[in-house]
């Protein structure tokens, strides 16, 4: 065994000797048969490899109460993490045991060197994080021992005590010891497993982070805040003391106080809510820009829809009112993926339009009220604005602007004749009537090239001039495919593909000259 350990010893020599003089036949030999001994080897560089300069460290050092530091320290980036901690236990007083070093965010350890972990210049940082002598387990009279005699090392005196100012005492002459002293501390060496002296019980919670001890009424720890554990329950018989019972007085004023400014908070904002439903309008309260025509509006020039939350300058949305050619005017917000589909409240529009912009807009919202209407009725009086619902038993439509009366059934306004009378009449007069035979010939010459079709709803002849194959008859409102001639969508309306063309419906167009543009 020891010739095998002297062997191991020769050629781990013989490989250090190699790697110094660069023979790397000769290295590699010895690593290989050190490797295949299974040798337990540590290489490790020798000082007159390592940079002799020294270097300033920045420390950011931080206890339990996450305070920090900043110091700086002389060390060489050679110097292992052991020696950083016994210099910093000599300067400092912070034994080994209750330092955790943190270098570049890792935790090193004590045979690795500082260059290891990247110090090697002026200014590099590290962090120093002292753990409680409790979570440490060191007690004081040890701390204090292991002080001394580092100390005493420091100064070359391996074996000594250190004894009191003014002692005639030397150290060579302890202090003799009580024969009873030294029985009792030989019995204890004995009977190792003697009890030890009961402790008082510890009243109060242990801190799962710092291991401080709190008071029990602490809901958090006194040191680093942490929450108090959930399953500790606080002793029936414990008395608060005087302090315990200001700090509890102030903690319940300040509750107290808390739940008063948050119901007040409340009221305010009931307030400012009551405020601002009496408003038309409600203004942005901080600098937005408009997604429409991307100006910058200060706080209170842009308008904030109450029903999206959306903003836009007041041009912005009122130019979308006016061009809109439905009554429900939907928030006109778009972007790539999204598309609003929030409505402008009425008063919101109202506010928005002048008076004579108002109005138009409510004759629009009638006019499409009364063409989307299937039994609606407008009076044949030239520019008359009266119109109706009417039902299968009623025949006459009394108007209740321009006073005449229309027939439902001929669907015009025949005074003194009857419904035969003025169908025959109107033959009548067809016949003779060039311009009437001129425009019907024309309308049916349109339709039978395709310039123009009937309405699949209403039959009024309708045409397209340019642009989309779809269309919007302006009678009844219905959507129109040009190019198959029909409905749009199925008798549900929009969406509803059991009808209408179903274009692109399983990725098929609806007809070979179909555009998909609809």
């Amino acid at each position: 065994m020891e010739e095998a350990t002297q062997k191991a010893e020769q050629q781990a020599l013989k490989l250090a000797a190699a790697i110094r003089g660069g023979d790397e036949k000769a290295a590699q030999q010895c690593a290989l048969w050190l490797a295949e001994q299974r040798i337990p080897l540590a290489v490790q560089l020798q000082e007159e490899a390592d940079p002799k300069q020294d270097i300033r460290l920045w420390v950011g050092v931080e206890d339990a109460r996450m305070t920090t530091i900043p110091i700086y320290l002389k060390v060489r980036p050679c110097m292992t993490l052991a020696s950083l901690k016994d210099m910093v236990f000599l300067h400092y007083g912070f034994p080994p045991s209750v330092q955790q070093w943190v270098v570049g965010q890792r935790l090193p350890q004590d045979h690795e060197t500082l260059q290891y972990h990247g110090i090697q210049r002026d200014g590099d940082v590290a962090y120093l994080y002292l753990r409680s002598a409790k979570a440490a387990k060191l007690r004081k009279d040890t701390f204090q021992r292991e002080l001394e005699r580092r100390q005493l090392e420091e100064l070359g005196i391996e074996e000594a005590a250190l004894l009191p100012r003014g002692s005639t005492e030397t150290a060579a002459a302890p202090t003799p010891r009580d024969p009873a002293d030294v029985l009792d501390a030989e019995e204890q060496m004995e009977n190792p497993a003697a009890p030890l002296p009961a402790r008082s019980p510890k009243v109060g919670w242990e801190c799962p982070i710092c291991t401080f001890v709190n008071k029990p009424t602490r809901p958090g720890c006194e040191m680093c805040c942490a929450e108090r554990p959930k399953d500790y329950l606080m002793p029936d018989s414990y008395q608060p003391d005087k302090e315990e019972l200001v700090r509890l007085q102030k903690e319940e004023e300040a509750m107290r106080k808390y739940e008063q400014a948050k119901e007040q908070r409340k009221r305010d904002n009931y307030q400012q809510l009551l405020q601002l439903d009496g408003q038309s309008l409600v203004l942005s309260v901080a600098a937005v820009d408009c997604p429409i025509c991307f100006g910058t509006l200060e706080p209170g020039e842009g308008v904030t829809l109450r029903e999206c939350l959306h903003s836009f300058c007041k041009d912005c949305l009122k130019g979308t009112i006016l061009n809109s050619q439905e009554p429900e005017v939907r928030c006109p917000y778009i972007d790539q993926k999204y598309s609003c589909p929030g409505q402008l409240l009425e008063r919101e529009i109202k506010a928005l339009l002048s008076p004579a912009e108002y109005q138009r807009f409510l004759d629009l919202g009638i006019s499409v009220a009364e063409n989307r209407s299937r039994g609606s009725y407008h009076c044949k009086t030239t520019d008359c604005r009266g119109w109706c619902f009417f039902e299968d038993d009623v025949n006459e439509f009394p108007c209740p602007v321009c006073l005449k009366v229309n027939c439902l059934l001929c669907k015009a306004i025949h005074e003194n004749m009857n419904c035969k009378q003025y169908q025959d009449d109107l033959r009548i007069r067809a016949e003779n009537d060039q311009a009437a035979r001129q425009t019907t010939e024309m309308l049916m010459n349109m339709v039978q090239k395709g310039d123009a079709m009937y309405c699949p709803a209403c039959q009024i002849i309708i045409q397209k001039k340019d642009g989309c194959d779809w269309i919007l008859c302006t009678m009844c409102r219905t959507e129109i495919c040009w190019v198959t001639k029909g409905p749009r969508w199925g008798p549900a309306g929009s969406g509803d593909t059991s009808g209408g063309c179903r274009c692109r419906l399983n990725g098929a167009p609806c007809h070979p000259n179909c555009h998909n543009c609809h």
